[in-house]
């Protein structure tokens, strides 16, 4: 069973790590835009393009400007008279790491602030500094945990 978390938590990471430098690599291209710089360097005319994808010359300009937006049953034509693939995957934010700490960051202190509240309410405000230590703890608590409170909607 360890062998396994062990395996999926790597294969995790080089998941997240190629996809952070897909990503990265291209940055503000569209898929238009993706479009035209692979048909440019295949030295391939847009109407070449559209007459192996079988669409319109009109639709793969449209495309590549930005105007349109490819349906993806369009878009595989497109991608396939590339010879190109779709990849669809998903590009985490932050790490795995990184994710449960700021949710556990987030959980601790909303359970922090509802013992605030409570406190307040018998005229005992507990000091900032006091506070910040047990959103520490707290945190601390849930990351150390199976993971039960951190992601549940109990406080």
């Amino acid at each position: 069973m360890k062998k396994a978390k062990k395996s999926e938590k790597i294969l995790v990471k080089q998941i997240e790590s190629s996809a952070l430098s897909l990503a990265k690599n291209q940055r503000g291209l569209s898929i238009g835009q993706l479009i035209a710089l692979i048909r440019g360097q295949l030295l391939m005319s847009q109407r070449a393009l559209a007459k192996r994808a079988g669409v319109p010359q009109a639709t793969i300009s449209k495309i590549e400007s930005g105007r349109q937006k490819p349906t993806i049953p369009t878009l595989n034509r497109i991608l396939d008279a590339l010879e190109c693939d779709l990849l669809v995957t998903a590009v985490p934010r932050f790490g795995v790491e990184e994710t449960r700490h700021r949710q556990a960051v987030k959980k601790a202190e909303k359970r922090i602030e509802y013992l605030e509240g409570t406190m307040s309410l018998e005229k005992q405000t507990p000091d900032q500094s006091l506070l910040k230590e047990l959103v520490e703890e707290e945190t601390k608590k849930l990351l150390d945990s199976s993971g039960k409170g951190l992601w549940g909607e109990e406080l």
